[in-house]
């Protein structure tokens, strides 16, 4: 992925650049990114263990839909989320260490990626 300053004409340019293209731009965060789409790789030859884990990610993603639909797992995740975020303004590794369970460098900037993750730790 390119971080790229466009002219005004081409800020606003979304999708292929030509018809077969396998660059694309898009939006991210209010910044205008230039990427490519990745090699496709045959599903056959994933491993056995890459297909659990796709799976297990698969269910945490369902999980995290039916979670973010009920009023008041929504209000708890919220608040988790609230005070993830406060921890990790202070001190990032110290705080995945107490809400993930392992210091990392990896900062959570969405609701439902923080709740996925919670979901994901939580099945091990």
């Amino acid at each position: 992925m390119a971080k790229a300053e466009l002219d005004i004409l081409l800020d606003k340019m979304r999708g292929r650049i030509t018809g077969k293209s396998k660059f694309y731009t898009t939006n991210r965060y209010g910044r205008t990114v230039i990427s490519n789409y990745p090699l496709e790789r045959d599903p056959k030859s994933y491993t056995e263990h890459q297909r659990e884990l796709n799976a297990l990610f698969t269910q945490a993603v369902k999980q995290c839909k039916l979670e973010m639909q009920d009023p008041d797992r929504l209000a708890y995740w919220q608040d988790r989320y609230a005070a993830y975020k406060q921890a990790a303004n202070k001190n990032l590794p110290k705080a995945n260490t107490e809400f993930f369970g392992a210091p990392s460098d990896k900062y959570y900037s969405t609701l439902r990626g923080f709740i996925i993750a919670q979901l994901r730790k939580e099945e091990f």
